[in-house]
């Protein structure tokens, strides 16, 4: 049985807000005179939660755009190594959601052809999402394309040995296949050689 992976609530983007919001409530529905000491801690949480709020926020303006951002979506290749993998006989595997991105497939395919490189970006997830999955990304030209996720079955299996790579800024690219006519395009991506480069990669990060 395929196991959906997701994140825990202290890694999902909007819980520190929840929180303070959730404090902030608490803490004005305590009347300070008949509750003195619990007012006062509840008080001090939400200090000291807005304060590494405002740090996080200062600390991300300074480091500007994440690539990938929180979410998995990459916005260009750039500083970025690609690993390529070989192309396989294997059966292919389909990406889900992909009615949610015609407009990209379809600029991909007039940009690219309906063989484009995918990039594989591990610890996705859609906007406010808690589901951990596996974004495809197709390139054109100098623009990167989200088009969909990987199946469930597939980031079980390739999500954790996909993140090792992505820790030293590395992302595993493949060939793929836009199918179908517009409005209704799919896609397909070979990874049939991704456990053994996986192997590889895990076999020579062990022996480092």
């Amino acid at each position: 049985m395929t196991r959906t992976l997701r994140k825990p609530l202290w890694r999902w983007e909007p819980g520190p807000y929840v929180l303070l919001i959730l404090l902030l409530i608490a803490t004005g529905s305590i009347p300070p005179r008949r509750l003195p000491v619990l007012y006062t801690v509840l008080f001090v949480l939400t200090a000291v939660v807005a304060v590494v709020l405002l740090v996080l926020l200062v600390r991300q303006g300074l480091r500007g755009r994440r690539n990938p951002d929180s979410a998995g979506i990459l916005n260009s290749l750039d500083d970025l190594e690609l690993v390529p993998l070989s192309a396989t006989d294997a059966p292919i595997t389909p990406v889900a959601d992909t009615a949610r991105h015609q407009a990209a497939l379809e600029s991909v395919r007039v940009r690219a052809g309906a063989s484009p490189v995918a990039v594989l970006v591990p610890d996705a997830t859609r906007w406010l999402g808690l589901r951990i999955r596996i974004a495809v990304h197709l390139v054109a030209g100098d623009r990167v394309y989200h088009a969909g996720f990987l199946p469930d079955r597939a980031t079980e299996r390739y999500n954790e040995g996909l993140r090792a790579l992505a820790a030293r800024r590395a992302y595993v690219s493949a060939r793929s296949t836009i199918t179908g006519a517009a409005a209704r395009y799919g896609l397909d991506v070979d990874l049939g050689a991704l456990p053994a480069l996986l192997d590889t990669a895990g076999s020579e990060e062990a022996r480092a």
